[in-house]
């Protein structure tokens, strides 16, 4: 049962990400979204979209593992399903995180991808949509930099360096010796 649930879940998340994204583009407009929280491997969303006045189908399959080993069977057979669905149909696929090289694989299997992150890449004809997230996470730093600044001295206050070097200056004899007036005519 659990499974059903969360299966169910993400397919929800997937469609509320899926109209996030397509919300942001002001020329396309949402006409029908369906879910269908099934197996693995079926359409889990369908969406009908409006992008100048053309329509455009988007085939979703909703996976819950975006590891690059499993995706070349999955986008063959999300290729194959969308076709059957409706020619010309958009084939996406939607999971939670997927890495640069499973962003690669779509690309490469001329599929759209979206994951819950916020990485996104959905073209529609006339226009395309390219998202990415830069998350910031302390394990992505080399270990070269990471000891370098864990040996660096802590910084002071730099405008308490300043002052101890800098003497007060009247702002307007500065500017008359930097630059003279110009010569009336």
């Amino acid at each position: 049962m659990k499974t059903i649930e969360s299966r169910s879940e993400l397919t929800f998340r997937a469609a509320e990400a899926l109209k996030s994204v397509l919300s942001e583009v002001s020329t396309i407009k949402l006409k029908e979204l369906r879910c269908h929280p099934a197996s693995s491997g079926d359409i889990g969303i369908v969406a009908r979209v409006d992008v100048f006045g053309h329509s455009h189908t988007l085939a979703c399959d909703v996976q819950a593992n975006g590891q690059p080993g499993l995706l070349p069977s999955v986008l063959l057979q999300l290729q194959a399903s969308t076709d059957e669905l409706q020619s010309g149909a958009t084939p996406i696929l939607i999971a939670p995180y997927l890495s640069p090289e499973a962003q690669a694989l779509c690309k490469q299997s001329n599929a759209g991808f979206l994951d819950l992150t916020g990485n996104a890449r959905i073209s529609l004809g006339e226009v395309f949509i390219g998202k990415r997230t830069l998350a910031y996470r302390t394990s992505d730093r080399p270990p070269a930099f990471a000891a370098e600044t864990s040996s660096m001295p802590a910084r002071t206050n730099p405008s308490q360096e300043r002052s101890k070097s800098l003497r007060p200056v009247s702002v307007g004899r500065t500017c008359e010796r930097s630059f003279p007036a110009p010569a009336m005519v």
